[in-house]
């Protein structure tokens, strides 16, 4: 489940021989030293490094500056040190996407998901890295982190996209092409075609130029697709969902509480609201048996849906979010989406694959937690 995560462990004592082989000298300021990880000498970040290649003398091993800076920084991932001048001890900082890391060192396709074991696997992989006790290591404090699953339908990428409304709690929704995000002050959420994705990174399929690559893709996604649901917490201090807030203050309290945090991963996500766009348009007896009554209330709730229906209920709901008075406001647009609903065959068809998939993906990812713990 975790993704990206940034975390630091105060007073670690790097040996020198750890910092001579395994990092570069930036800089100092103000009475620090400042080291950064080369992750090509990180034994499980480059497949350049084999295990003989750690006993390089640190002459052999130097780089550029000025190449090194931008290399250790390569889209705001790295792994750095620092400490008092003349001081043994100082911060050890991390920013990896260590799920990307497990991937690439166990050559697993790009839609795993750490489960239990794997990410306290990876995480001891970096404690005996760097030469540092497990459960030290552990004790390391969180101040941001991703965490998310990757769900794969058997239908196509539009279909689930284009009925992703609403979700509860949540200020601003912003989308662009197979992408929604989920926005307010203290965190977010994000949905995303993530076949796509990985094929704009070179992810899937790799030996094929980009036109073939492409052409794979497109043949894949005419009946399947694969979702990412994530996350994402900026600043572990400010978040407010306190279910999720007490499970993330360390490396450890993730370990701790892996199965439960799955279950609050949940009860966040199925906040996700959908309106069934991908469902066959109302039929002429369908109309008739609605209107049966022939009360003014079912013909306003009529005229209500084909407004919606010419306008676009997702189009419509983003034009009134930021109008309506915020005391009532969710529960309006909420009521509009049960009308909109109503109308249409195969009620709540993707909520329901999408509640179901992601309760069984996060079943199968924290299963271990429960095991271990017993």
């Amino acid at each position: 489940m975790v993704d990206l995560i940034k975390f630091y462990l105060e007073n670690v004592l790097l040996s020198d021989y750890i910092l001579a082989t395994k990092f570069i000298k930036i800089r100092e300021e103000g009475g620090f030293e400042i080291f950064k990880a080369d992750p090509d000498m990180i034994s499980f970040l480059s497949p350049k490094v084999k295990a003989e290649n750690c006993n390089l003398p640190k002459s052999e091993i130097v780089v550029k500056q000025e190449n090194i800076i931008k290399k250790l920084s390569y889209q705001n991932k790295f792994i750095s040190f620092k400490r008092k001048l003349y001081a043994k001890e100082g911060r050890l900082s991390v920013c990896q996407n260590i799920r990307k890391d497990f991937i690439r060192i166990k050559n697993l396709n790009p839609f795993t998901d750490l489960n239990y074991l794997s990410f306290v696997e990876i995480i001891e992989m970096y404690a005996h890295e760097f030469g540092i006790e497990k459960e030290k290591f552990w004790k390391a404090k969180i101040t941001q982190v991703e965490l998310g699953v990757n769900i794969r339908f058997n239908m196509n990428i539009a279909s689930i996209m284009s009925s992703v409304s609403r979700m509860k709690g949540m200020e601003n929704t912003l989308r662009i092409g197979n992408t929604v995000n989920f926005k307010n002050q203290k965190y977010e959420v994000s949905i995303y075609d993530k076949l796509e994705r990985e094929s704009q990174q070179n992810e899937v399929f790799k030996n094929s130029n980009k036109v073939r690559r492409k052409h794979l893709v497109k043949k894949i996604s005419k009946n399947n697709s694969f979702v990412r649901i994530e996350l994402r917490v900026k600043r572990v201090s400010q978040f407010n969902r306190a279910s999720i807030k007490n499970k993330i203050q360390t490396l450890e309290s993730i370990r701790e509480n892996f199965h439960s945090l799955g279950n609050e991963l949940y009860k966040l996500f199925v906040n996700i609201s959908f309106v069934n766009e991908i469902s066959p348009d109302i039929s002429q007896g369908l109309v008739r048996s609605q209107l049966r009554s022939k009360s003014e209330r079912a013909f306003d709730e009529y005229l209500k849906f084909l407004g919606l229906k010419y306008f676009g209920v997702k189009k419509f709901i983003e034009f009134a979010s930021p109008i309506l008075n915020t005391n009532n406001r969710n529960k309006y647009l909420a009521s509009l989406e049960d009308l909109y609903n109503q109308y249409k065959g195969d009620d709540d068809f993707v909520k329901k694959e999408f509640h179901r998939k992601l309760s069984a993906r996060i079943n199968k990812l924290t299963v271990p937690a429960i095991s271990s713990s017993n």
